[in-house]
This record gives C-alpha cells, structure tokens and sequence, in this order.
C-alpha cells in the first residue's frame, strides 16, 4: 500500500510546477483596479450586443477602426484600459454610446460646430440641460438678459 501512494505523490509532483504561478500578485491588481476593470467590462459587453445586433463580427469592427482584431478581442474581454480617444472611435465605428458625461448632453451638432451663426446661437441660449450650470443665487431668467 505505501509503494502505491509513493508513485501517486511522485505522479502529482511531475504534474506540479516548480515555477511561482503570479496568482497572488494578478489577485492584488485585480482588487486595485476593480473600479476601471467593472467599467470596461460593461463597455465590452455593450460593443459585444451592439456587434450582434448589427450583424458585424469583430474583424469587421477593427478594420473599419484602423486596429488589429487583436487589440478588439482584448476590448471585449473587457480588461482593456481604454482612452477617451478608443473610446470615440469605437461609438463612431458603431454608431453608439458608449459613455456619458453626467450633466452634459451633446446638444451641438457636427454642423453648428462648423456653422458660426449657430455657435453663435448656442453660445447665448444655453440649454435647459445647464440650468444647475448657473450660479446658485442668479435665476435663469435674469442671467439670460445679461447675456442679450
């Protein structure tokens, strides 16, 4: 019986790596960027529906980005740390949004910001959407005036 559970012990030492595995040190970053890693892994699963929903794959989605299929298999794993400038081009490439800036809304379009007598417009009738913008002892309506 002990030659038996000699072999099984020299079985499993075979199977057993002499190499440290990281698990500690991959476990400790994972908790330090739990905040960006549950966002991007939010992002990925949207890019991933609206793919499907489009009916592109994500060879498609990094040719018309200019990016390897790589570097897009790694977005939708969602542990990409991606830039604003990512970002964008993976919205413009979908035609989604994919983050939001709290209190802002995209009130100008590509052609108002082309347009001077429509930036004019909107440099002096702010939208409704800024009212917590204002100063908070100026009433919308008399800072309106001053801007007339």
């Amino acid at each position: 019986m002990m030659i038996m559970k000699t072999e099984r012990i020299i079985n499993f030492e075979k199977l057993v790596s002499q190499e440290k595995s990281g698990w500690l040190e991959k476990a400790l970053w994972r908790q330090e960027n739990h905040d960006w890693l549950e966002k991007s892994a939010l992002i990925a699963i949207k890019i991933l529906r609206a793919l499907s929903d489009q009916g592109r794959s994500q060879k498609e989605l990094a040719d018309k980005m200019g990016v390897s299929a790589q570097y897009i298999n790694k977005i939708v794993k969602g542990s990409e740390n991606l830039s604003l400038e990512t970002i964008s081009k993976l919205e413009k490439a979908l035609s989604i949004s994919l983050i939001e800036v709290p209190g802002f809304s995209s009130f100008a379009s590509e052609e108002s910001i082309c347009n001077p007598k429509e930036r004019m417009d909107i440099a002096t009738e702010p939208p409704s959407s800024y009212s917590s913008l204002n100063p908070v002892n100026e009433p919308q309506k008399k800072r309106n005036k001053k801007l007339h």
